[in-house]
């Protein structure tokens, strides 16, 4: 399968054409809430549309604008594409505490948004008041419905009135997942699943057969494409491929192999804690793994994953959470 291009999202072309709309020379709306389902590219958008208004065309074409993509050869579109745009900022939440343990759950607090003594060094709402290099600060917001009470609060008269060089993307399933207050200030736009012509028009090469092709859901196809790609030994992958292999076989058998997999479980997170090699980890190739499964059992598969995941945001131990996932995938996969 072939990568879309850089800052390029797959499909969207209609959402894409409303963004350029809304933007319409920087006088449309300045928050702005991409929803839609997970692995749609809501993400992508987000940088996508960072880079459009920073691009060099802007300053080319005062007023409205005709051109449709950022050209990705400026300085400020290279910027983009190495990661390191001095007015792009993402904030999302925490995955591990100061300590260095997993979070009990997805949280956006408030010290990464406002001023806070022992906070962060450099909050959203501020960053976003400092006026931009380019054209365009933008302050993105991954998993906007995990900002708690008193974040969200802080935020609201930034999101009412951003100053006139900024804008902020929320990223979220929809408006109802917010607070009401975060939502009323913002505008929608929709993301939804692409159809399958839309898919194999963006991606020529796609697997068809992944679960991920039907469920219209191009990141989990470009996240499968990355998995692929992983090269030399893993142990994560050698666990899921063990337990995948032994869901089918006796219970002891798939108990042994649950055992192997909570192992690799603990040492992806110690290493993941202390700041050793990242890559997929064992949950990563065992949903590569998955994806043999038609979609309505890889579907079910995949909410126990996230269960175990969540099991051990919750510091739940890797052997027993790795055991409980085993006996439901045994369930769901039968």
């Amino acid at each position: 399968m072939t990568l879309a291009a850089p800052l390029t999202p797959v499909g969207h072309a209609a959402t894409l054409a409303e963004l350029r709309a809304l933007w319409a020379g920087g006088r449309g709306p300045r928050t702005l809430l991409f929803a839609g389902p997970e692995g749609v590219g809501r993400r992508h958008a987000a940088r996508w549309l960072a880079a459009y208004v920073n691009c060099a065309r802007q300053a080319e074409a005062p007023g409205e604008d005709p051109y449709e993509a950022p050209c990705l050869e400026c300085e400020s579109c290279r910027l983009m594409l190495a990661g390191t745009h001095p007015d792009f900022k993402e904030v999302s939440p925490a995955l591990t505490t100061a300590t260095g343990r997993a979070k009990r759950s997805l949280e956006i607090r408030i010290e990464q948004l406002v001023p806070r003594e022992g906070g962060e060094p450099e909050p959203l709402g501020p960053w976003l008041l400092t006026r931009p290099r380019y054209n365009v600060r933008v302050g993105v917001i991954d998993h906007a419905d995990a900002m708690n009470a008193p974040a969200a609060n802080s935020l609201l008269k930034l999101l009412e009135e951003p100053p006139a060089w900024a804008l902020i993307v929320l990223v979220a399933s929809g408006p109802e997942a917010v607070l009401p207050t975060v939502a009323s200030r913002s505008s929608v736009v929709r993301f939804r699943p692409l159809s399958e012509a839309d898919l194999v028009a963006a991606l020529p090469t796609v697997d068809r057969d992944h679960p991920a092709f039907r469920l219209g859901q191009p990141g989990a196809l470009l996240s499968a494409e990355a998995v692929d790609a992983a090269d030399g030994p893993d142990v994560g992958r050698a666990a899921a491929d063990e337990l995948l292999a032994a869901l089918t076989e006796d219970l002891s058998a798939t108990l042994a192999a649950a055992e192997a997999f909570g192992a690799a479980l603990g040492g992806a997170m110690s290493g993941a804690a202390s700041g050793g090699p990242g890559g997929p980890g064992p949950l990563a190739w065992l949903r590569h793994g998955l994806r043999a499964y038609e979609p309505t059992r890889y579907a079910a598969a995949l909410d126990a994953v996230e269960r175990c995941e969540e099991a051990l945001a919750h510091y739940a131990q890797a052997p027993l959470a790795a055991t409980v996932l085993a006996l439901e995938l045994r369930r769901v996969l039968a």
